[in-house]
């Protein structure tokens, strides 16, 4: 489950701007990440997480769009 950092969102809101989630990643893959980010490509890890993220979600929008939809019929 993941925790909510400790700043808040909008104005008056209660609601976490992001949250923490911790898992865990190949030594690889964190040494490339971190080249990524000695190298300016992305300014932390966080960042580049975020942007892979959101790439992986924008292509399998379809999936989740369906499986919406799916729902809504249930």
């Amino acid at each position: 489950m993941s925790k909510p950092a400790p700043r808040k969102g909008r104005a008056g809101s209660e609601e976490p701007r992001t949250y923490i989630v911790s898992f865990h990643i190949p030594k690889a893959l964190l040494d490339a990440l971190d080249r990524l980010v000695e190298m300016g490509v992305f300014n932390n890890r966080s960042e580049a997480i975020r942007t892979a993220l959101f790439n992986l979600l924008r292509e399998h929008r379809d999936v989740l769009e369906r499986r919406q939809m799916m729902l809504g019929y249930r």
